[in-house]
């Protein structure tokens, strides 16, 4: 198992002899008994602050973390850190309450000096820039509901200005002292916190949220410290991690292996620092990893921008004259009222196993998909656990386009389909992609995908079932989709539609159309722009590749036990270009 190595000279006593608080066998409290008030994604965000529990400013002290590029007598090996941050707890008699940790993103924590290009590191706490303080609102929202919540100063993470570091390196040693520092706390040792701790936290249950560069900083912590074990506890005293919510994320990291936990990425649409929203392709390597065992969202966010999450942060841009999609923006406290309800909806479901939770994070299998949460519009991307899926196409590879996941075969009559892998590259690399429209448009994620067209109205994609399938146990089929706004063959500004036939084993069949204004088959806005580098223009939106679900039960008159053959149906519109991927059962 891997385990985090911190090697430091701790200038204060806080961790002592205390041992860590051994995992709890207590449920969490429900939240109207901790405060009556406030009711989990019903109005949370809107609470008088007066309801919140107290968020305190704490000083853990000043110590040194080690970087392992310098040897050990270059004056850069032992770095110095203030271990500050913000932290509240539940009011209450109840407990122990699971913890989450904050993590902010890449904002230069002290200035650059006139005339240079680094920062100086350290730096006078009355000048450093207080990044974490911006998630104050949430630390209290998620202490109102049930958990002592932190976020952590972690700008020596950041700074050029004492050497150029190993990418999270000085993060998992920062994460690692200050929750060291509160299991001693919640044992009954030394408490430099400024709340009442003892017994109050139960460390064996811990979640992560992530902000721009402190998304990707807890994505990989959570694999490199092994919290996603549940062995995480005894190898290194806190641990496991219930679940990870991603925001605004950066990739410049991103690895081969996807979330081993329940995983949640909000995509701000009008994002200017991480403008083709990478962060999706963490939802991407989820679900191509063959390991998946838990489920996934991808939320896109209309007309949020990437800085308004944090409350100290101003908008990223001046304007965006390509982007008619995001004029007005989200007011701030609109887009931070999102993330406090989503927030908390996300951990009622990770922590309680609430069975409504799912449907409030628009994750319910046998609804058909939303393109509103918490009042807000937004576009999905859903992954079921892979226990709870039946695959048909993913796709992995091109072979995918004769012969299905499930072992049957897949046919066309009257469209064309086209293989894209992931990733992006120009035709110039992979000549004969131009179908894939990756140096056209911005595909968030660049995920592996079809691409399926039709010139006249009736295009079929069959795909056979082996004759002992059952899909009885199943409730719905889900895909994913989004139009080629470039094409000639869609409509411009016409959202496009399909219906799905199920057939069974003696002929029987039973047909559903996707809904009226299907949120994945809208057409996308923005408009096209003329290039000069690139054949066919590009398009100034984004084209998000998006959810898909149809009921089951909306399939009358078939033997769900005996289902020989699916059929998709391009018999609505003349004609059509779209990006698939994701099909299958699921529930």
């Amino acid at each position: 198992m891997k385990k985090l190595i911190v090697l430091f000279t701790f200038s204060i006593l806080l961790l002592g002899c205390v041992p860590s608080v051994p995992p709890s066998d207590q449920g969490v409290i429900p939240p109207t008994e901790i405060a009556p008030t406030l009711e989990i994604g019903q109005g949370t965000a809107t609470a008088a602050a007066q309801d919140l529990p107290v968020v305190v400013e704490y000083n853990l002290g000043e110590t040194t973390i080690s970087q392992s590029m310098f040897p050990e007598d270059d004056r850069f090996y032992n770095m110095p850190v203030r271990l500050n941050g913000i932290i509240a707890a539940p009011s209450g008699e109840y407990g122990p309450y699971p913890v989450v940790l904050i993590l902010h993103g890449n904002h230069p924590g002290c200035p650059v000096p006139e005339g240079d290009m680094i920062d100086r590191w350290p730096c006078d706490p009355e000048i450093e820039r207080r990044n974490y303080t911006g998630f104050d609102y949430l630390v209290g929202r998620l202490a109102a509901q049930g958990y002592v919540a932190l976020s952590i100063n972690i700008n020596a993470e950041y700074t050029f200005g004492f050497g150029e570091p190993i990418p999270f390196e000085r993060l998992g040693q920062l994460v690692n002292l200050h929750l060291e520092a509160l299991a001693v706390a919640v044992g009954g040792g030394t408490n430099n916190f400024g709340v009442e701790l003892d017994g109050r936290a139960d460390m064996s249950r811990l979640a992560f949220i992530g902000h721009s560069q402190g998304a990707e900083g807890a994505f990989w912590l959570i694999q490199q410290a092994g919290l996603d074990s549940p062995d995480a506890f005894a190898n290194v005293g806190y641990g496991p991690a219930y679940g990870l919510l991603m925001i605004a994320s950066a990739a410049n990291w991103a690895g081969a292996e996807g979330a081993r936990l329940p995983l949640a990425v909000i995509l701000p649409a009008c994002d200017m620092d991480v403008f083709t929203q990478d962060g999706q392709l963490y939802y991407e390597i989820t679900r191509l990893d063959l390991q998946q065992t838990s489920w996934a969202s991808s939320i896109w966010l209309e007309r949020a921008n990437h800085n308004y999450f944090n409350q100290t942060l101003s908008d990223e841009a001046v304007s965006r004259p390509d982007r008619p999609d995001c004029e007005p923006l989200l007011e701030p406290e609109t887009q931070r009222d999102f993330l406090s309800d989503y927030t908390l909806a996300f951990f009622t479901k990770i922590f309680t196993e609430d069975p409504a939770a799912m449907e409030r994070l628009g994750m319910d299998s046998q609804a058909f998909v939303t393109d509103e949460l918490f009042g807000l519009p937004v576009r999905l991307a859903a992954l079921v656990a892979k226990p709870d899926r039946l695959p048909l196409l993913v796709p992995f590879s091109e072979a995918e386009l004769e012969s299905n996941l499930a072992g049957g075969s897949l046919t066309t009559e009257g469209l064309t389909t086209f293989y894209c892998e992931e990733g992006y590259y120009t035709p110039f690399v992979k000549p004969g992609s131009e179908p894939c429209k990756r140096v056209n448009l911005v595909i968030p994620g660049h995920p592996a995908m079809i691409v399926v067209s039709w010139e006249q109205q009736g295009g079929e994609l069959r795909f056979s079932l082996p004759e002992e399938s059952d899909l009885s146990q199943f409730t719905a089929i889900s895909l994913r989709a989004a139009i080629d706004p470039l094409s000639t063959l869609n409509q411009a500004g016409e959202s496009q539609t399909f219906t799905v036939q199920l057939v069974d084993q003696q002929g029987n069949s039973a047909t559903v159309g996707t809904q009226a204004d299907e949120p994945a088959l809208r057409f996308p806005e923005g408009y096209e722009v003329e290039n000069d580098t690139f054949d066919g223009g590009m398009f100034a939106g984004r084209v998000p590749l998006t959810s898909i679900r149809i009921p089951l039960s909306g399939f009358a008159g078939v033997n769900f036990s005996e289902i020989r053959e699916i059929v998709i149906l391009f018999d609505q519109t003349t004609s059509g270009s779209l990006f698939m991927s994701d099909i299958e059962f699921i529930r």
